[in-house]
């Protein structure tokens, strides 16, 4: 089993393998970078452009292993390391064929600055957001993993019944890498409504309620055996998901496990909103499970 990282210098490329060196080491998996390269043109052009798109290509490739194996050295990597090139018509197509050839665990890319904070994705990441089979792994901008690799695991547990697959999948996780699991749950606090005939109180109201039956729910993870006693649980609430994330502590070397939302017999990440929004907001990496 392995932790493929997509990697590309200069489009989140550097923070993915941070991340990826730092899940290989802490999960005893063997760490392979892909380099995607786009696939050259089979008609031959009588402009040449053919030969060029080829040799653009190469060099993309070279330049990008040669910057790959830079950063491998500025790290103290202790997995096994494979690097290779991959030529399809498609980043998405390269990254989906070579994690099943490789066996991969986990796939692992980079995200882009979002204005107002937190991240975004670009568009190969949100293909993958959509359609990999297996869990993917985000690592934010400017991310940098602490020596020591990953410290634990948060798992976002929305309260409902599709929620303790989510805790089960995150268990794993922080079970193979031998730290700690916590469960969160993030409730945003609703908009006074205006004019306010029944009381500004009311909306706060619903969120107490809300904050009453998570607490429940998460007791019921333990009662049910889902988690261990010794599991620490947590509630982030505030006016936006940003907000609810920043209520709660966030270690070095902690990363974020959320669950996606079921589409299809077959097992695939697919975000629903809340899910969107968690993402949006999150400052440490996340691992998003396949639904």
């Amino acid at each position: 089993m392995t932790v493929v990282v997509g990697y590309r210098p200069g489009f989140g490329g550097e923070e993915a393998l941070e991340l990826g060196i730092a899940m290989a080491g802490s999960l005893d998996l063997r760490l392979e970078i892909v380099i995607a390269l786009p696939r050259p043109w089979t008609t031959p052009s009588m402009a040449k452009v053919d030969a060029e798109f080829a040799s653009y290509a190469a060099r993309l490739g070279e330049e990008s292993e040669r910057a790959a194996h830079a950063a491998l050295s500025r790290h103290s990597v202790t997995a096994p390391v494979g690097v290779h090139r991959v030529t399809e018509r498609s980043v998405s197509v390269a990254l989906t064929k070579v994690s099943g050839e490789l066996e991969a665990q986990f796939l692992v890319m980079g995200t882009r600055h979002r204005t107002r904070g937190g991240f975004s994705l670009g568009s190969t990441t949100s293909r993958m957001i959509h359609s990999s089979e297996i869990p993917l792994a985000l690592a934010p901008p400017d991310y940098i993993a602490p020596p020591g690799g990953l410290s634990g695991v948060t798992c976002a547990y929305s309260a409902t019944a599709d929620g303790t697959d989510v805790v089960a999948g995150a268990s794993t996780i922080a079970s193979s890498a031998g730290v700690r699991l916590r469960v969160a749950s993030f409730g945003v606090a609703p908009a006074d409504m205006y004019p306010p005939e029944v009381g500004l109180d009311a909306e706060r109201g619903v969120l107490a309620a809300w904050v009453d039956q998570t607490t429940a729910a998460q007791s019921a993870l333990r009662t049910s055996g889902l988690i261990d006693p010794s599991v620490a649980t947590v509630i982030g609430t505030g006016a936006d998901y940003t907000a609810a994330l920043a209520a709660i502590d966030w270690p070095a070397g902690e990363v974020l496990a959320i669950g996606t939302t079921p589409r299809s017999p077959v097992k695939r990440v697919f975000l629903g909103s809340t899910a969107t929004r968690i993402l949006g907001g999150a400052t440490v990496p996340v691992i998003v499970l396949p639904g």
